[in-house]
């Protein structure tokens, strides 16, 4: 029996402008007078998802998904203007489009470097923090999923071999893909593109088939604006995100993570728990495919955890 929350269709839609031509889509479910939580989605290039409310009681949350720019029906798809600085002030302006002061954020994968970039911005303005399978930008990551000594390659030495045929290393991978999925031929995109993407599958769930890709356009979209940031290594310093995350600690965070996850090490997950006095929930068994039961049932048991807590905290202010 599934113990998650109902998916519906959203209570609104808007459409919110932010700059250099970027128009944002954003939903709103649940409650509009809950406890507002943003839902920042993976990838980069995922775009949001209507299963992400699954995990929000929506008696108790005002849900709010949306696309980043560049992806998923935010418009235009276009890497441009397109950097993690412009994807903060994004969120900012979503939150002052919709008057809140504070705000829970809940980011999955690259969704949740965003979260922390953003709360390492604005501290004043978060609520609190959930990070499901969290990716930390940094050249540790890519090795561990993209390097010819990473887990990819150890796991799927076969399917390892035809992504990266020429056993290149980890920063020449990334520079030849990125040259390729922007090539001016558009067939030497897609299949650049299908290769990409067929490698992030086959490290998520083993292969399995993804609806979000299936015409050329989502293809070649999700795979540059992957390759887009990590060319430009997520415009970061190199383990920035650890290096900082003490400054979040007085925080309350809840963070959820299989400890199979063949694109988020589990042992930086868990230094970064640690640095950021975290509860981390470990999800035996599993990799970073968070569309399983016991992966949502754990998440479902941290926001609900986390809005109890958050509401004592309010009693007690």
């Amino acid at each position: 029996m599934s113990l998650s929350y109902p998916i519906t269709e959203p209570n609104s839609v808007h459409h919110v402008a932010v700059g250099q031509g970027h128009q944002l889509e954003l939903e709103e479910h649940g409650n509009p007078e809950g406890l507002p939580v943003i839902i920042c989605h993976g990838g980069p290039g995922a775009g949001l998802s209507r299963f992400e409310c699954a995990h929000f009681n929506p008696k108790n949350y005002r849900i709010l998904l949306y696309s980043q720019r560049g992806c998923g029906n935010s418009t235009p798809h276009s890497c441009e203007n397109n950097t993690l600085e412009l994807l903060i002030s994004d969120l900012e302006a979503i939150r002052e489009h919709l008057g809140i002061t504070r705000w829970v954020l809940c980011g999955e994968s690259f969704g949740a470097s965003l979260v922390l970039c953003y709360a390492l911005a604005h501290p004043e303005k978060v609520a609190a923090l959930m990070l499901w399978a969290t990716f930390l930008a940094s050249s540790e990551d890519y090795h561990w999923y993209l390097g010819k000594s990473g887990a990819g390659a150890q796991f799927y030495p076969e399917q390892y071999a035809l992504f990266n045929p020429t056993g290149s290393d980890t920063d020449e991978l990334i520079a030849s893909y990125h040259l390729r999925v922007f090539a001016h031929n558009e067939l030497a995109r897609l299949e650049a593109a299908k290769a990409w993407c067929q490698w992030e599958e086959i490290l998520c769930d083993g292969g399995g088939d993804n609806p979000r890709l299936h015409t050329p356009e989502a293809l070649i979209n999700s795979a540059q604006l992957q390759l887009h940031y990590l060319y430009n290594q997520f415009f970061l310093p190199d383990n920035y995100l650890i290096d900082s995350a003490r400054q979040l600690a007085h925080l309350p965070i809840w963070m959820v993570h299989g400890r199979h996850d063949l694109v988020s090490v589990f042992a930086r997950a868990q230094r970064l728990a640690t640095a950021l006095n975290a509860h981390l929930d470990i999800v035996p068994g599993l990799g970073h495919s968070l569309a399983n039961e016991v992966y949502c049932q754990a998440q479902c048991r941290a926001t609900d955890h986390m809005y109890l807590k958050l509401k004592r905290l309010q009693c007690k202010g």
